[in-house]
C-alpha cells in the first residue's frame, strides 16, 4: 500500500499501517508500523510506541520547520539521506523517547529536499534473536521506499 501526503510518500508492506499528517504549527510526519498505529498521536508516536506488540516495529519521520537557528543541511541536520540499511548496533533503550521494557530505538537527523527531518525507529523485543533480522529487513524496505519532495505551496 502506498501512502502519500505533504510531499512524502512511502510503500508499506502487507500487514503494516501508516499515515502522513501535519500537526498545527508543525511540519509533516510519517508514522508507520507493523501494527495499527494510533490515529491521534504525537509527532514521535507516544501512543503508538506504547502499543507495539512483541516483535513489532514503528517508525516516525518528523519534519522540523526551519527558523530560530535551525537551518536545513547544517549542524545536526547536515546528513543528506535516511540511513539505509539500519545499523542493528545503533538501537538502544537509552534512545527511547519514553523508556518501555523490551523496546529499543535509534534516531537520525538529516535534510532531504531542503527539509530537515528526524527519523525515529522503535522495535519491540522479538521472541528470538533470529526474529530480529526480518524485523530490520522489513523496516529497511519501508525506508528504501520513502520519497521526500520539496514543500508545495
Amino acid at each position: 500500500m502506498t501512502i502519500e501526503a505533504h510531499g512524502i510518500a512511502a510503500e508499506l508492506p502487507h500487514g503494516w499501517s501508516g499515515r502522513i499528517f501535519r500537526l498545527t504549527g508543525g511540519g509533516a510526519t510519517l508514522h508507520a508500523g507493523t501494527f495499527a498505529v494510533a490515529l491521534d498521536d504525537s509527532s514521535f508516536g507516544d501512543a503508538s510506541t506504547g502499543a507495539i506488540p512483541a516483535g513489532g516495529s514503528f517508525l516516525a519521520l518528523t519534519e522540523y520547520l526551519p527558523g530560530a537557528g535551525l537551518e536545513p543541511g547544517v549542524g545536526l541536520f547536515a546528513p543528506r539521506r535516511i540511513p539505509r540499511p539500519l545499523d542493528p548496533t545503533s538501537f538502544s533503550s537509552r534512545k527511547l523517547a519514553h523508556a518501555r521494557p523490551g523496546q529499543s530505538a535509534t534516531q537520525h537527523f538529516f535534510t532531504a529536499s531542503r527539509r530537515p527531518f528526524c527519523l525515529y525507529v522503535v522495535i519491540a523485543a522479538a521472541p528470538s534473536r533470529a526474529d530480529r533480522r526480518p524485523q530490520l529487513d522489513s523496516l529497511n524496505r519501508v525506508l528504501t521506499s520513502i520519497r521526500i519532495g520539496p514543500v508545495r505551496a
